[in-house]
C-alpha cells in the first residue's frame, strides 16, 4: 500500500459540525480511538462562519479511522449529530478561468466529454490549422443562418 492510500484509509471526513466547534474539540472527541496526525476544519474565506461546517481528520493507522467511524458516526458533538465517514480523494477540478489553453486540450476534459474515437480524431485534426489561417476570411458576401436554397 502506498503512503497516498495509507494516508486516503487513515482520514475521515466529519460532517454536521456546529460553528462552535473548534479543532481542540474534534482532538478531544477523537482522540480515545488512536493517534491524531492531522485535524482541518476547511474556512470559507466568503463568510464570517468560523468553519464550512466539517473536518477532516487523519490518524496514524487506517484501523484507528475505522474505530472512529464505528463510535462516532450518528453521534452527538455540541448538540448535532456528526456524520462520520472515510474520506474520498479530492476530484481533480478544471478552473476554466484560470487556464492558459482551451478546456478541450486538457486530456482529462477529453476522456470526460469525448463520445468516440471519430470525436477525439477531429479535435487532433483541428489542432493541425495552418498558423495565420482565418475562417472567417472571404466570408463578407455570406449570410448567416439556415441555408435557405
Amino acid at each position: 500500500m502506498s503512503v497516498q492510500e495509507t494516508k486516503l484509509k487513515s482520514t475521515i471526513y466529519i460532517s454536521g459540525l456546529d460553528m462552535s466547534v473548534t479543532t481542540d474539540a474534534l482532538h478531544y472527541a477523537f482522540i480515545p480511538f488512536g493517534d491524531i496526525v492531522d485535524i482541518q476544519l476547511p474556512k470559507d474565506d466568503k463568510s464570517n462562519e468560523p468553519h464550512r461546517g466539517f473536518a477532516l481528520l487523519e490518524f496514524e493507522t487506517p484501523l484507528d479511522a475505522e474505530a472512529a467511524i464505528d463510535n462516532m458516526n450518528q453521534a452527538q458533538l455540541n448538540g448535532r449529530t456528526l456524520k462520520v465517514t472515510l474520506s474520498k480523494p479530492q476530484k481533480e477540478r478544471f478552473d476554466i478561468h484560470k487556464a492558459k489553453v482551451a478546456v478541450w486540450d486538457s486530456e482529462s476534459w477529453m476522456q470526460e466529454h469525448v463520445v468516440d474515437e471519430s470525436d477525439r480524431r477531429a479535435i487532433e485534426e483541428s489542432k493541425g490549422v495552418p498558423e495565420g489561417f482565418d475562417s472567417m476570411q472571404n466570408l463578407e458576401n455570406e449570410t448567416a443562418g439556415p441555408n435557405e436554397s
